[in-house]
């Protein structure tokens, strides 16, 4: 049995809005991706949100519950009232890698036979518009449904490689503050990265793809697609000139300063989905990278 991609769906705000929810862009690439693979809500057995820059900070409840109930997964039909379907969902933080880890984990739920379908959805936002410093991500939601196969195609390799001697070279975090905002004060999120980060994310993301390579017997001539991280802001350019592999190397047309934090290999992805070039391709790596520094691929097989 494999574990196939059903469908990708992406998000971002509609034209006119700079400052959106997380959670209802998230819930709005999910209800998409649903409709698009003509999957009923109640039909996904695990959803799992990895989103990391919420609306208005929220840390309870879990994202993920409140995407579950926007959507309408979990519920009991009018037609059907005694047969509920449950929905698990929880909310995965691991940062820029949180993507490939909720698919390992949901590949796993699949491939045991505990589930039918599993879908991971992911989303960042500024959580209080132009209360923040230094955030250069842009606001976008992703979503993928994955689903079992009878044929061995599909995820078949999983690695994460951690670099802890540079965890300092990315860090957020918020602090409470008062100033300016009389009578209530907010969490206001700081991001501090150093100017070194991106080179180092190149370095440690090169490093681990010819780990990876060597583990899984293949080599990069083997590889028809590479689906990337979209940031820091200049990583693919470089990653790709690192290993040589351009025309296969898929990017996302960046905005200004502006880059896709956790949804940019959905992005990625999104792209070669409806090009057909992820269908047509045999060997396809999915590779994740995250403050820590921790880099996560996945081999991918049609």
């Amino acid at each position: 049995m494999g574990v196939q991609i059903k469908m990708v769906s992406v998000a971002r705000p509609r034209f006119g809005f700079h400052h959106v929810n997380s959670i209802r862009l998230s819930a709005r690439a999910a209800s998409q991706c649903l409709d698009d693979a003509r999957i009923d809500p109640c039909d996904i057995g695990l959803l799992v949100n990895t989103g990391v820059y919420r609306y208005k900070n929220t840390g309870e409840p879990a994202i993920a519950a409140l995407i579950q109930k926007i959507i309408g997964s979990n519920r009991t039909t009018a037609k059907e009232p005694d047969n509920h379907k449950n929905t698990f969902s929880f909310d995965l933080n691991n940062g820029g890698c949180g993507l490939l880890t909720a698919i390992e984990i949901i590949e796993g739920s699949i491939r045991s036979g505990e589930i039918k379908y599993g879908m991971v959805v992911t989303g960042d936002s500024e959580p209080f518009y132009h209360l923040s410093e230094e955030f250069t991500f842009n606001s976008a939601a992703a979503a993928i449904i994955l689903a079992g196969t009878n044929n061995p195609s599909g995820f078949t390799m999983f690695r994460t490689y951690t670099y802890p001697e540079y965890s300092g070279e990315f860090v957020s975090s918020t602090y409470y503050s008062h100033a300016g905002l009389p009578g209530k004060g907010r969490n206001i999120l700081n991001v501090m990265q150093k100017e070194s980060y991106r080179d180092v994310c190149v370095d440690c993301a090169a490093k681990s793809l010819f780990k990876f390579l060597d583990e899984s017997g293949m080599k990069l001539e083997d590889i028809d697609l590479i689906i990337p991280s979209q940031s820091p802001l200049g990583f693919t350019d470089k990653l790709k000139i690192r290993v040589g592999m351009n025309g296969n190397f898929i990017e996302i047309k960046k905005t200004g300063n502006m880059v896709f934090h956790t949804a940019g290999p959905a992005f990625a992805l999104k792209k070669v989905w409806d090009d057909n070039r992820f269908g047509s391709s045999r060997n396809v790596i999915f590779l994740a990278i995250g403050s820590g520094i921790n880099v996560s691929l996945a081999f991918y097989q049609n």
